[in-house]
This record gives structure tokens, C-alpha cells and sequence, in this order.
């Protein structure tokens, strides 16, 4: 469906900048920055959500301890995954995990992932650069999201990665 926009000056020429960048057509780019939002980023702002860039990131995990980073991660997994989820569409499913995992990646740039599905098993690999502590933490939130749609995942953590296999 084609639809246009009056867009302003200064933002379309900070967009055509940011495509020519990256190798993208201008169309391409703003479909892409209002599929972030339109899947992500207008739940994010309901629940106060904010940027951290990935070197603060990391100064501030890194600084803390292991079982803090865990604590962290156990806490926010038993609520923000799902208040993510419900307000997306209201359910907690398999499905939605998954969902969630691909905008944690793709929008909020967390980690890269890859997913690969065998019949009824998933086995998804969240990598980063972040340390030890980061990985503890996305495991144990992501396992609370998991948790709330019914399914018990097993893992393995590094410093760099962490697999989930359900």
C-alpha cells in the first residue's frame, strides 16, 4: 500500500545520510525505523523504556557482580518479557518468545541471534560482546519469558553467547 508523507528538512536529510551509510535505499531505511517502532519501540516508551549505548551498557554490567547480574536478569524476567508480550497482542505463547528474542535483537540491539527449529525443538543462540555478566543476565531474563509461556528451557552460557534449547 503506498501512502506518502510530508517529512521535515532536517530529518530527511539526517535519513539520507543514515541510508547512504549503510548501503540502503531511503525507502528501504524508513520502512525499516517504523517497523522497529511499530513492533517495539511504542511498547518500549509505554513501559519508561530508554537507549543505553553498548559501552555504558557493559561499564555498568561489568561493574557489578555475577549474582547481581543474575538477581537482575531473574527479577525483570518474571515481568517486563510479559508486559512486552501482552502488549503486543495480550498472549504468552512459544511463538511470542521468539518474537520478543528477534526485537530485542533487531530494535533494542541487546545481542544477534539465530534461531533454528527441528520439528518441535528451537534451539537459539543470543551472541554478544558484552561479557559474562551480560550473558547471565539476558539468559535469565529471556528464561522468565519462557517460563510465562508454559516452557522450561535449557541452557548453556558463556562470556560471548548463550544457547537456549527448548
Amino acid at each position: 500500500m503506498a501512502k506518502s508523507f510530508r517529512i521535515n528538512e532536517e530529518a530527511l536529510q539526517g535519513l539520507r545520510e543514515e541510508a547512504n551509510s549503510q548501503a540502503l535505499s531511503l525507502n528501504t531505511l524508513a520502512n525499516q525505523l517504523m517497523i522497529n517502532y511499530a513492533n517495539f519501540g511504542r511498547y518500549l516508551r509505554r513501559m519508561d523504556g530508554m537507549m543505553l549505548g553498548q559501552q555504558e551498557l557493559s561499564e555498568l554490567i561489568n561493574n557489578t557482580s555475577e549474582d547481581s547480574a543474575i538477581n537482575a536478569g531473574k527479577n525483570l524476567g518474571k515481568t517486563s518479557p510479559q508486559m512486552l508480550m501482552a502488549a503486543v497482542d495480550g498472549g504468552i505463547t512459544v511463538g511470542r518468545v521468539i518474537e520478543l528474542i528477534h526485537n530485542l535483537s533487531f530494535c533494542a540491539n541487546w545481542f544477534q541471534y539465530t534461531e533454528k527449529r527441528n520439528g518441535k525443538r528451537w534451539k537459539i543462540t543470543l551472541m554478544h560482546n558484552l561479557g559474562h555478566n551480560w550473558s547471565q543476565f539476558i539468559t535469565h531474563y529471556i528464561n522468565g519469558a519462557f517460563a510465562a509461556a508454559g516452557y522450561r528451557a535449557k541452557y548453556e552460557v558463556t562470556d560471548r553467547f548463550v544457547t537456549f534449547t527448548i
